[in-house]
């Protein structure tokens, strides 16, 4: 099979694989539909501390199932799909506390390499985070599984005493929060630098500022949602909160940033901060039924679409800032 690997920090390349075989418990996918994300050019930029390479990159994805290991039930071959990265144990602390986006186990041996004509999807994966697309959910949008997901996520973080958001990045996960927030009532401000990314927030029905000058000296806001991995964001956003206001960090930083804040500033305003990591098997099931209830569309954050061939223009296209994501059909 034709798929995309990264060889090392900076470097890929296109390979002819063997098609993956489906083992016990695991079943194999032929991908109809990848989308590419700020996560690929990170990994590819700066590799990951838990990412072996090489491996095959791509992560978000749907697909069919084309073949099925010993003892999977409930699937089906010729099933459409679409696969969580991680599957959680159920059974260690973190999954018993409710934290399964934090199990260990569920990060070991993940659903990764949609950049492929063929995905294998390991067991644990299949068994808490495989999930059956519904016919009217195209295979592009069943894609956006993973970043919704995500954000679904961020969002229960909150404590959601308030209505005023301030979305600091204007990428596609930006333009999924003001989605979701829209979705949930409340009002998005997305700031952002690119007229074109921010006219595109606009159509979303978010409010927008360019901060190609800078971030704003003042803001008020009930929640800040941080989707850059900027360390220097990270360390403005409690200022742009109102009293009693939450921040979340959403985009992570670079492995070993230091942030430093004004211990005041969180004391006497009771300013919170607050992570936000992957996501649950829950809140994947929960972005595919906002997906299929037609509740909020993120097709408008497709820029292009082409076969698997087009990756690298689309990934330097990426990397330019150019477009929102683009969809590779292998």
């Amino acid at each position: 099979m034709k798929a995309f690997v990264q060889t090392a920090v900076g470097q890929f390349s296109e390979r002819d694989l063997p098609v993956p075989q489906a083992g016990p418990g695991e079943v194999v996918l032929r991908v109809r539909a990848a989308l590419t994300c700020g996560t690929d050019l990170k990994l590819l930029s700066r590799g990951h501390a838990r990412i072996t390479l090489p491996v095959t990159m791509g992560h978000e994805g749907s697909g069919e199932i084309v073949e099925i290991g010993q003892g999977v039930t409930g699937f089906s071959v010729g099933d459409r799909v679409v696969a969580g990265i991680s599957g959680p144990c159920g059974t260690c602390d973190e999954c018993r506390r409710g934290l399964a986006n934090l199990c260990s186990a569920g990060h070991a041996d993940r659903a990764w390499g949609t950049f492929a004509e063929f995905l294998r999807v390991p067991a644990p994966v299949v068994t808490s985070n495989l999930h059956r697309v519904p016919d009217d959910v195209s295979d592009e949008v069943a894609a956006f599984l993973d970043p919704l997901a995500s954000v679904l996520h961020g969002w229960d973080r909150l404590s959601h005493r308030g209505h005023s958001f301030l979305i600091y990045g204007s990428g596609a996960l930006a333009l999924l929060w003001a989605l979701v927030i829209r979705w949930r009532g409340g009002r998005p401000t997305v700031a952002g630098r690119r007229p074109e990314r921010l006219a595109l927030a606009r159509k979303l029905g978010a409010e927008t500022v360019d901060v190609s000058a800078g971030p704003p000296d003042q803001f008020a806001a009930d929640f800040a949602v941080d989707c850059t991995g900027s360390a220097e964001i990270w360390e403005r956003l409690p200022s742009l909160v109102s009293p009693g206001g939450q921040v979340l960090f959403f985009g992570g930083c670079a492995p070993g940033t230091r942030i430093s804040f004004d211990a005041a500033r969180l004391h006497y305003s009771e300013v919170s901060l607050v992570g936000s990591f992957h996501y649950t098997p829950e809140d994947a099931r929960a972005a595919l039924k906002a997906l299929a209830g037609k509740e909020l569309d993120p097709s408008p954050l497709i820029s292009d679409r082409g076969g698997l061939s087009e990756f690298p223009r689309f990934l330097e296209a990426q990397k330019r800032g150019d477009g929102i994501r683009y969809a590779i059909r292998p």
